[in-house]
């Protein structure tokens, strides 16, 4: 019989993954950075698609379950594309169009990409 985790459990995994793979982004950065001399812009994109994955690997076997497929990772990469695209445009509403102090744009995406990248995974990607 296949139990269910409630929501709010699933949504405390998914919180513990985000933060490992962006411990796992910033390894990667450094590693590119500094010991494998790229480019930092590079870099940034070599690290975000390594944490996408590692993200979409240990969120479906630790967060949503279920099994492998394309389609999940697709739907993952857009989800996380949707996420990286909000960060942007909320950092730039905040910043540049209010005058807010960069950190305020912060706790903005902070507080809003997660929940918004989560149910979009809960009830799209991994559904």
């Amino acid at each position: 019989m296949l139990v269910r985790k409630p929501i709010v459990q699933k949504f405390m995994m998914y919180s513990l993954v985000g933060c490992i793979c962006t411990c796992i982004y910033f390894l990667s950065m450094f590693i590119l950075v500094e010991l494998v001399d790229k480019e930092p812009l590079i870099s940034s994109i070599i690290a975000f698609v390594i944490m996408t994955l590692f993200s979409f690997f240990l969120n479906m076997r630790f967060t949503f379950g279920g099994e492998f497929s394309n389609q999940k990772l697709l739907r993952f990469f857009i989800v996380a594309s949707i996420g990286f695209t909000l960060n942007f445009t909320i950092m730039y509403t905040f910043v540049q169009v209010f005058s807010f102090h960069y950190l305020i744009g912060e706790i903005a995406t902070t507080l809003t990409i997660p929940l918004v990248n989560f149910f979009l995974n809960h009830y799209w990607t991994f559904k």
